[in-house]
């Protein structure tokens, strides 16, 4: 029984891995997007945020079978627990990034290529840090990859912030605002992601039994 149910547990854990996968790629049509590179990439963004929403009811239901079947008790239990806060914040993620590219499929008009640069220059380093903390989930050890996406985190969220300044200074104030208002919506959301990443790793963590702020 007990072999069975650390089978099935690595089984949860890998589902979890190709969920976060599933984010990933969608977070690089979400970068596409916005660089105006959009193709089929709406169409390819809803079908991966589809995806994510199954696997998030997929993982949902086989931890509620793993603790039907076995109480887990101390590591075990945190594994569970950090499973299952992970996929929410990897569900919304899906949700923000699918957003990103419903947004940039409605921009009109040229705002200027110096900060559609610097937004996907953002995005690039959000997407990133959301690999390395789905990385952080594969390394048996967990922690101190969990670790370094937190101190990476920092430096990103700080850089969303100059480009949100810079955004908000552009917006005109006579005539169609909606372009710039838009892209703002994009840096906000790319700041959304960017915080529930980092709960991923975090959970990572926590699911390893240390604390990714040490």
């Amino acid at each position: 029984m007990r072999r069975q149910f650390i089978e099935e547990l690595e089984a949860v854990r890998e589902s979890l891995i190709e969920m976060g996968e599933s984010a990933i790629a969608l977070c690089t049509d979400a970068n596409q997007a916005v660089a105006g590179a959009n193709g089929n990439t709406m169409e390819h963004a809803s079908e991966l945020e589809a995806r994510i929403d199954r696997q998030h009811r997929l993982i949902h239901d086989q931890c509620l079978r793993l603790i039907t079947l076995q109480a887990p008790v101390a590591r075990d239990a945190r594994l569970v627990t950090g499973i299952l806060d992970a996929i929410v914040d990897l569900e919304l993620i899906g949700d923000y990034a699918n957003e990103i590219v419903s947004i940039s499929n409605s921009i009109t008009g040229h705002p200027p290529s110096q900060v559609i640069g610097q937004l996907t220059d953002t995005g690039v380093k959000v997407r990133d840090l959301l690999s390395a903390a789905i990385d952080a989930w594969r390394d048996e050890g967990f922690g101190p990859q969990a670790a370094a996406v937190r101190t990476q985190a920092a430096a990103v969220h700080a850089e969303c912030q100059i480009v949100y300044q810079k955004l908000s200074k552009l917006v005109p104030g006579p005539g169609d605002a909606t372009p710039y208002v838009n892209l703002l919506l994009v840096c906000k959301y790319w700041e959304r992601i960017l915080r529930h990443a980092s709960c991923v790793a975090d959970q990572a963590a926590e699911a390893a039994g240390t604390s990714a702020g040490e």
